[in-house]
């Protein structure tokens, strides 16, 4: 070993599963069994250190197990247990929105602030698959000081230790689990072990050294991690005889258990080199497996999110918050959110979401006035004008940012006479050719005046199907390698709309679907809407959809609703738009911030933008989250009929029979439009709320400029808590407007807490942001 490495770490602890192959209640047994063994071991030896991943075990086990809570406690002080990352779950880092991530740490810590008196320092996730590249500045935020992961690892970076600089530049010390979470064990069901038995576990002196010597493959190391882990793996009682043996060795530096927090500090981080960028993108098959657990999350979390901005602009409580908080967060685990799960699992996710549901329609109940008249609620901070149903009738109203739209202001819409196909539609935006078949032949954006519809690929705006032999994990082939080092890499690679050559044996090719009908089915001055009925069919494959076409007078944004009753099994379904642009830049939306990425399939949030230097293509999903570009067509993937029946029940991730709906948009623009591109995006999906009772008399909050907008504004104990970006990396510096009433302001970090002392705010909060910084503040109302 050389000389250079000074000690070894061993960190005790096991990979939980909210739910996967089991339900969350059938995997409890097995973790209060673990934790008591990891109690006793924690007892009996003063050396041994035990981590435990997700608060919402460890809640659990402190419910169930009162008798002990002391222990848990005097070991929490003592350093020796430890939570991380101290998240209420451990989430996917792709999928969930920023407000949601900044949400399970404060849940997390929260808990175990008032319970064990520990906030985790180390960020630890140990079997997720992907990292954007806002998470640096988010953890930052949220308290964490160091990040530790394993899949996902970029193949040019491949290094122990470095310094990961995200999106706005904030730097975070990162650690890589190379040998993943359970690099050693040892013998299991004895205490006094020989040497033939550490052979046997891989944990003699000699193979510790040659882990270690694999290890410093990927750069130099003072001090290098062992974990000592596994899924649900049962703690070994042997572990401290053998540490012991190990650091008494010749051939070893000094060998000890560590928690990651204690690890982290014996790093030389200032030598580290630093990486920009994000760790993107693996396990695709993920990206549209089980896809409505993916649309409910998002839409239920945007819900949430415009309950509390109601709850707020009118000056009420709205109960029932947090505990739909805890549902959902609890749905972002990443299993959950992936849709890898069992039967059983898939059926409980469904069962919370509903429950969700119905804790957020009684918090708008509640806020609703018994006898108020009908009102028009914007939860987003910026003005919109939008079309909606009112009491059967399609209207046009304008509302304020975060305020309210009167009924008397409401423009009710008279229905026109459809007119045949083929027909045109145009607006100050676009002007559109729509063809005998209900696709648009022709999209020409007017500030560049330029065509965005291609011919011959597909038709603009159609869906193509493809056979997809994959699991829930991963598309066309299974099973996955999943304890192998490729398994922990990225897996960008080509997904185009026809993957097939003319000499491949296999055929994996998107069929074109057959059209039965096409019609204009609504018209008037406002509006426009084209329906196309069909099927997507391959032999015994037959996949029947209807489509809506939407064109607004107002609107930049052309929509798209597609639905379907999935039938079969092993196919895939995408949205293709083949457009004229070539060699253009494709930027996907993260949270918080703008990424530009290769044309593989990646995770986005609101949309994905392919753009030249005058013209570009903006499209919009609703938690259908899969995007790519292939050869200037940019593909949505709406649905997967997957799953993973070698390994468990899960004949419902076919969703066989189960209606389906997908909505999503586009938006043909001129150059430099990132500030209308996310308008759109949120404008798209949080929808404005109908409530009873707007306090019109409140004003209306106000963020400039432009390109800062708002995350979160909700109650926070006697304050409340504002969460503010820049959305397009430009530094700028503007105000945040509040209402009469406020008369202090303070900034805070990303769990809602307080960094200063509270200052006068005179009807504003002056902002100063870098480009796609995070700002938090915290309001008090006068007394």
């Amino acid at each position: 070993m050389p000389a250079s490495v000074k000690q070894i770490h061993i960190t005790p602890s096991f990979h939980y599963d909210v739910a996967y192959l089991k339900t969350y209640a059938e995997y409890l047994p097995r973790c209060f069994d673990i934790i008591d063994e990891g109690l006793r071991l924690l007892e009996k030896y003063p050396e041994y250190r035990f981590l435990i991943e997700q608060v919402i075990l460890v809640e659990e086990y402190w419910e169930r197990f009162p008798e002990k809570r002391g222990q848990m406690r005097r070991f929490a002080e003592e350093g020796r247990l430890e939570v991380a990352p101290g998240m209420f779950a451990m989430p996917d880092m792709n999928h969930p929105d920023g407000e949601s991530m900044f949400l399970q740490a404060k849940v997390g810590k929260e808990w175990l602030r008032e319970h064990m008196d520990i906030e985790p320092d180390v960020c630890y996730i140990a079997d997720c698959w992907g990292h954007h590249a806002q998470l640096p500045q988010i953890l930052r935020q949220a308290g964490y000081g160091c990040y530790a992961f394993w899949r996902c690892m970029r193949r040019d970076v491949m290094k122990n230790d470095f310094i990961w600089e995200g999106l706005d530049g904030t730097p975070i010390e990162v650690h890589w689990l190379a040998r993943g979470y359970g690099s050693i064990h040892f013998p299991d069901d004895r205490e006094l072990v020989n040497a033939p038995d550490l052979d046997l576990a891989g944990c003699s002196p000699e193979q510790v050294r040659e882990l270690c010597d694999r290890l410093r493959e990927y750069g130099p190391s003072d001090s290098l991690l062992l974990p000592n882990s596994g899924d649900f793996m049962f703690p070994q009682a042997s572990a401290p005889q053998v540490v012991e043996r190990l650091d008494e060795s010749d051939i070893l530096p000094p060998v000890r258990f560590s928690t990651l927090s204690e690890f982290a500090k014996t790093v030389d981080w200032e030598n580290k080199p630093i990486v920009k960028g994000e760790f993107n993108s693996a396990f695709h098959g993920t990206f549209t497996s089980n896809v409505r657990i993916k649309q409910r999350s998002r839409q239920l979390v945007n819900r949430l999110l415009s309950l509390e901005a109601l709850a707020v602009v009118a000056g009420k409580e709205a109960d029932g918050c947090a505990a739909a908080w805890r549902l959902l967060l609890k749905q972002q685990f990443h299993d959950i959110i992936c849709g890898s799960l069992t039967d059983g699992a898939l059926d409980d996710s469904y069962r919370e979401f509903d429950a969700a549901e119905r804790l957020i329609d009684a918090g708008f109940d509640e806020l609703a006035a018994e006898d108020g008249a009908p009102t028009v609620f914007n939860p987003l901070g910026f003005e919109r004008e939008e079309i909606v149903d009112l009491e059967g009738e399609r209207c046009r109203v304008e509302v304020p940012g975060l305020g309210f739209g009167a009924m008397e202001a409401v423009e009710r819409i008279e229905a026109g006479t459809p007119p045949a196909l083929p027909c045109a539609f145009e607006n100050e935006f676009f002007r559109a050719q729509i063809g005998a078949d209900g696709h648009i032949e022709s999209l020409v954006e007017k500030d560049s005046g330029r065509e965005i519809a291609r011919e011959g690929v597909a038709p603009f705006g159609s869906l193509g199907m493809q056979m997809d032999y994959g699991d829930l994990w991963m598309r066309f082939e299974a099973p996955l390698s999943g304890g192998s080092l490729e398994s922990s890499l990225t897996q960008n690679v080509p997904d185009p709309v026809d993957p097939a050559g003319p000499s491949d044996l296999v055929n994996r090719n998107s069929f074109r679907p057959q059209l039965e009908r096409a019609s204009v089915v609504a018209s008037s001055a406002e509006e426009m809407i084209v329906a196309q009925e069909g099927v997507l069919a391959f032999w015994q494959l037959q996949i029947r959809f209807e489509t809506r076409v939407r064109f607004a007078r107002r609107s930049p944004r052309i929509e798209y609703e597609t639905k379907i009753e999935p039938l079969g099994k092993h196919y895939r379904i995408r949205a293709l738009f083949p457009t004229s642009i070539r060699d253009g830049l494709i930027r996907h939306e993260i949270p918080f911030g703008i990424q530009e990425r290769s044309p593989h399939e990646h995770v986005a949030q609101n949309w994905i933008d392919y753009a030249d230097e005058d013209v570009g293509l903006a499209l919009f999903n609703r938690g259908t989250p899969g995007n790519n570009v292939d050869d200037g067509t940019m593909l949505l993937s709406l649905f997967r009929a997957a799953a993973m029946e070698y390994k468990a029940p899960s004949a419902g991730s076919f969703n066989e029979g189960v209606a389906h709906t997908f909505q999503y948009a586009i938006m043909p623009h001129g150059s430099d439009r990132d500030v209308e591109i996310v308008r759109q995006g949120y404008a798209f999906n949080r929808p404005l709320v109908i409530t009873k009772g707007g306090v019109s008399e409140f004003a209306q909050w106000n963020v400039a400029p432009d390109s800062v907008f708002i995350s979160g504004l909700r109650r926070s104990g006697d304050t409340v808590f504002i969460r503010v970006y820049e959305a397009t990396g430009a530094t700028v510096k503007g105000a945040i407007r509040v209402p009469e009433g406020f008369g202090s302001y303070a900034r805070a970090d990303g769990l809602q807490r307080a960094t200063e002392e509270f200052q006068r705010c005179d009807g504003s909060i002056p902002l100063e942001l870098r480009g796609f910084e995070i700002g938090n503040f915290l309001l008090k109302e006068e007394e």
